[in-house]
């Protein structure tokens, strides 16, 4: 594989400014209208791409900024998806869990980092001894709140073992506080399954329940009257908080003046039950709609991804996390925050690389195109390092906007199979984990692993 500087050395004259320029959003600078030698003085000072965490006093500018807000919250997503459940056995057989795809994962090119495995084993999160671990990593760590994806099809939940079962039944439970996202897209199964004759096909998808105004009011005020009450339930304001992943699917099925009405209903709901209402936030897919509908807040789920797609030429098979991390700090977010009219939280994570999921394409061009090979984004370079540089450039972003909440979010706490995870790996052992916690001012945590 070739890395970016690499390929800057090898490339000639012919075309390397328009590349430059794509890669690290500089001017275009004309290759005919320079000498050989303003051209190199031009790439030793304009090539090298803002990056962390070398760049972020710089880019911070100020960096007193860069110090932790007055009553910070730091929520973290969470992929239900290790434990045995009732609609995998469905779909796959018994006893599946994606436990099965993080074990077999196979590099796809050297150097590659799978397959990544879970140090402390692969847990059953059904189980409350597992949450007893995990919230005491989350506690030690800083994370307050662990956003549950949520998942309702054929009129019931699914993938809900490892809340009900698991983390709600844990001893320590009250030392973290939780809240649900509504995961309103299909169940696109990505897994790829053997079939009899030995090939691997993906099976066919589950709807959610979001085509009528009766079957969003089924999965939302099911989570309402079954946890909202909980002592551990997050609040905001004093009001519980309900994620919903895709805004604009949400109108797109059910209009938006419907979805307005459900989320007055909602409320209305709520308040009957004995809430003071509820906080709506956008995880996700922002739609232009969401104050008028009642969001209260927004946020971009994952946003390296989008990152990637946006501001990395299709030239770079495997964009480089500094870089990507960088351009979510201080591109993403200040467009989002200038863009939405509803406050923009803070969205952030330690990687990406969901090859797991995947058939592997069965041929790499000899031209890079990241949408012909590798058909996905994987992030290279990723560190503890760069991670912690990242939630420091999230604290300078609500510093310096008071009209935001002080919570910030990340993506994701286990989701191993989408390479975006803090629990303790074969990679870093505790070191994303760490990272936050030096972050947030609890620079001994590393202390507690051995490090």
């Amino acid at each position: 594989m070739m890395d970016r500087r690499t390929f800057l050395k090898s490339a000639g004259v012919k075309g390397i400014t328009a590349m430059t320029a794509s890669v690290v959003g500089t001017e275009i600078l004309a290759a005919g209208d320079i000498s050989g030698d303003m051209l190199s003085e031009a790439l030793e000072r304009k090539v090298k791409a803002n990056r962390l965490p070398e760049d972020l006093n710089m880019l911070v500018d100020d960096i007193s900024l860069l110090s932790k807000p007055r009553n910070l919250t730091v929520a973290c997503y969470t992929f239900p998806n290790y434990h045995v459940s009732a609609l995998h056995n469905k779909i796959y057989g018994p006893n599946w869990t994606e436990h099965n795809l993080v074990r077999s994962a196979r590099p796809w090119f050297s150097g590659h980092a799978q397959p990544r495995g879970p140090l402390l084993g692969e847990l059953d999160e059904s189980k409350p001894e597992t949450w007893e671990k995990y919230n005491e990593l989350c506690k030690q760590s800083g994370i307050d709140v662990l956003i549950w994806d949520w998942y309702w099809y054929n009129n019931e939940p699914c993938l809900h073992e490892a809340l009900e079962n698991g983390f709600l039944r844990a001893s320590n439970k009250n030392d973290v506080k939780f809240a649900c996202m509504w995961t309103n897209h299909p169940w696109y199964v990505l897994y790829p399954t053997a079939m009899t004759n030995g090939h691997n096909v993906y099976p066919p998808s589950f709807r959610p329940a979001d085509s009528s105004l009766k079957e969003c009011w089924q999965s939302l005020s099911y989570i309402i009257s079954r946890y909202c009450h909980l002592e551990n339930y997050w609040r905001i304001d004093d009001k519980p908080v309900i994620c919903i992943w895709d805004p604009n699917r949400l109108e797109k099925m059910i209009g938006m003046s419907q979805t307005k009405q459900l989320f007055a209903e909602l409320v209305g709901f709520a308040k009957k039950l004995g809430h003071k209402g509820l906080h709506f936030h956008s995880s996700g897919f922002y739609s232009p709609n969401s104050k008028e509908v009642g969001y209260n807040t927004a946020g971009s789920y994952n946003p390296f991804t989008w990152v990637a797609d946006n501001y990395q030429p299709k030239n770079v098979e495997l964009p480089d996390y500094g870089i990507a991390a960088a351009d979510v700090a201080f591109k993403l977010w200040p467009k989002h925050h200038h863009d939405f009219d509803i406050p923009y939280l803070p969205s952030l994570s330690p990687g990406w690389d969901s090859t797991p999921r995947y058939i592997p394409p069965l041929v790499r061009p000899d031209k890079p195109n990241r949408d012909t090979w590798p058909g996905c984004v994987i992030l290279e370079g990723e560190n503890p390092a760069s991670f912690k540089a990242l939630v420091q450039a999230a604290f300078a972003y609500l510093n310096k906007h008071k009209d935001v909440p002080p919570i910030l979010t990340i993506a994701c706490f286990n989701e191993w199979t989408e390479g975006h995870y803090l629990l303790p790996d074969n990679r870093f052992g505790y070191g994303m984990l760490d990272a936050l916690a030096e972050a947030l001012g609890k620079g001994d945590n590393h202390l507690l692993h051995g490090k």
